[in-house]
């Protein structure tokens, strides 16, 4: 028995559709992340002279398990999480959290102005994620 042509195209969408779901599903990032500085206050002075920056840090744990995030800076020497802040976040399967964080940086440690950097966010089931922000240094 001889298949007609529109079978086979048929057919041939369908294995395509199928290939490019599973595909999506496969390669489906595990966690997202979002970072917003607060536009309330650039920058402020606090004890010990350091430059503090104030942002919300927003996870969304795609996984069908509890995820434990632990965050981090890069990209900018001398800047660190303040005490206080968060080091770790707790994510509960398929829901999301925002986390105030404030960054330090020591007074003199970089020139006035926008400065990039890197927020870390890992998890040792999920891998990590790399979100670039700006801290910003007053005059």
């Amino acid at each position: 028995m001889r298949l007609r042509p529109r079978v086979l195209v048929y057919a041939t969408i369908l294995a395509v559709a199928m290939v490019v779901f599973v595909t999506s599903l496969w390669v489906r990032t595990p966690f997202k992340v979002d970072v917003m500085r607060d536009r309330a206050t650039l920058a402020r002075l606090v004890k010990g002279g350091q430059i503090e920056n104030i942002y919300r840090i927003h996870i969304m744990n795609a996984t069908e398990q509890e995820q434990v995030f632990t965050l981090g800076v890069d990209g900018l020497p001398g800047l660190s999480l303040a005490e206080g802040s968060p080091v770790t976040v707790v994510v509960a399967p398929e829901q999301s959290t925002s986390v105030p964080v404030q960054l330090r940086l020591p007074y003199g440690g970089a020139s006035a102005g926008s400065h990039g950097f890197d927020f870390i966010v890992s998890a040792p089931a999920a891998g990590s994620v790399r979100e670039k922000s700006v801290f910003f240094v007053p005059q």
